[in-house]
């Protein structure tokens, strides 16, 4: 698909996604019997959820028992090969407010805000999708705010046109770090070179660790606008109480801060190679 609004291929896809926008939340929602025991139907529901929305909400009834069962459940989706360059070392990364010397400098484990962002966009290799389970609800605070990659980069070839220099290699960059073993890594904001032919976002609205090529930067400010204004129509926000979950193809998401009470907020993270 050429990235134009001038192109009939985009002019069809866009006029398509107009029809598997979620009107609300709920539209997200797949209700499952058993998070440890997912069956072949809960799991093509939470497809036909993730082909229309590229997200889907898990519910289930019964809690997770082994930690093994969240990574089967992921695989069963079409997760193959997993990211595992996280605090853990480990291919499912416990998210929570970590208040070690070490792990205080990333953001995810402490019980900040995470601005809109999509996942990986530091790594050379893509992040396609992601899976969220929540252990643990925080006892104020946590939410998640959802937004479709897709619909954003709609929205701007639609009102902008010309996606070239978000398309461009050397959009941005991220520094090198040497804790996370991480040399200079350059990246480009939106492109559909992958074997998937779908569009795959890069993107961060964090300010620290990132620098945005000076050709790039009138089209990351418009983005950044884009998403903000133009998209806050599309925003969904959601809050996962013990045992749900959230799946996704990396789509732009953050959190809001949060507190926790006499239990530590607990969620696993899964993050994948594959799209789903």
């Amino acid at each position: 698909m050429i990235l134009s609004a001038k192109s009939k291929d985009f002019i069809e896809w866009a006029a398509n996604k107009e029809l598997n926008i979620p009107l609300n939340i709920n539209d997200l929602k797949v209700n499952l019997r058993d998070i440890n025991h997912v069956s072949k139907t809960e799991i093509s529901q939470i497809k036909e959820k993730l082909t229309k929305f590229n997200c889907c909400i898990y519910i289930s009834d019964s809690n997770l028992k082994e930690d093994d069962n969240i990574m089967k459940f992921a695989m069963s989706l079409g997760m193959r090969t997993f990211d595992s360059h996280n605090i853990d070392d480990s291919n499912i990364s416990t998210i929570s407010a970590d208040k070690t010397e070490n792990n205080i400098r990333y953001i995810p484990y402490t019980n900040k805000a995470l601005n809109w962002h999509t996942d990986g966009y530091y790594d050379s290799k893509p992040i396609f999708s992601w899976l969220l389970h929540c252990v643990e609800p925080a006892s104020s605070g946590g939410e998640n705010f959802l937004l479709d990659h897709e619909l954003a980069i709609r929205e701007y070839i639609l009102k902008h046109d010309d996606i070239s220099c978000l398309m461009s290699n050397n959009a941005f960059s991220i520094p090198k770090d040497k804790v996370a073993e991480r040399e200079v890594t350059s990246n480009y904001v939106c492109d559909v070179n992958n074997e998937y032919k779908k569009l795959h976002m890069n993107f961060s609205m964090r300010k620290e660790n990132i620098k945005i090529n000076k050709n790039s930067k009138s089209a990351v400010s418009k983005l950044i606008k884009i998403i903000k204004e133009d998209c806050k129509k599309y925003h969904l926000t959601y809050k996962l109480s013990k045992s749900e979950g959230i799946v996704s193809n990396n789509i732009l998401h953050g959190r809001n801060s949060f507190k926790d009470g006499p239990t530590m907020r607990k969620i696993l993270r899964i993050r994948s190679h594959e799209r789903l």
